[in-house]
């Protein structure tokens, strides 16, 4: 369970839990099942209530990491490389990752694009808002990467359009990976990395 994420009271993340998935959705790698997305209700001090999102965001493929916006309308969220709901892999044999918007409607998430930087030849995951929803922060190791994934922002313009990816630098970004970038209501950059010195 990981990459938890706020939808108003609702905590979203990341499992790899059965929830009664077919044996052609388990992964050969580590027996389990592939990755969805559940949503926790808050219950007293705790959360329950825990259910799988719709069909339409959880595929046969992996999907974790996602973002919501402040009004519960847009959810950004990784997803493998697909067609039609089955792996699409890349010459190595490889499924890439990217990162798809969705839209709330009657309760449910529709109209789900992936974004246009993705790409069949490198990875776009992990992605995440800054505190005005004006930047998405994500990971990726896309042409002009520092190391072996780093993290990059673009900009989302107000008719849901999207600037060209930065990547944020060799202050940040290193020679490893860079990767599950947060940004906190204060515009504070949280990250993961095996390449800053630590004791891991």
């Amino acid at each position: 369970d990981f990459a938890p994420a706020f939808n108003g009271e609702q905590l979203v993340f990341a499992t790899a839990r059965d929830s009664g998935n077919l044996t052609r959705y388990i992964h050969e790698w580590n027996n389990k099942p592939f990755l969805n997305l559940y949503s926790a209700s808050p219950v007293s001090n705790d959360y329950g209530n825990i259910q799988k999102l719709d069909k339409n965001t959880n595929k046969k493929t992996h999907e974790s990491s996602a973002v919501f916006t402040k009004d519960g309308s847009t959810v950004y969220f990784t997803r493998n490389n697909s067609q039609n709901g089955n792996f699409s892999r890349d010459e190595k044999g490889v499924s890439r990752l990217k990162i798809y918007r969705a839209t709330v409607s009657n309760g449910n998430w529709s109209n789900i694009t992936e974004l246009p930087f993705n790409s069949d030849d490198y990875s776009v995951a992990h992605p995440t808002l800054n505190a005005d929803e004006s930047k998405l922060y994500f990971a990726s190791d896309m042409p002009g990467t520092i190391g072996l994934a780093d993290i990059f922002e673009v900009n989302l313009n107000k008719d849901g359009s999207f600037g060209t990816p930065v990547n944020l630098g060799n202050k940040i970004n290193t020679e490893a990976r860079e990767t599950f970038p947060s940004v906190t209501t204060e515009n504070v950059l949280y990250f993961s990395s095996d390449g800053h010195p630590g004791l891991g």
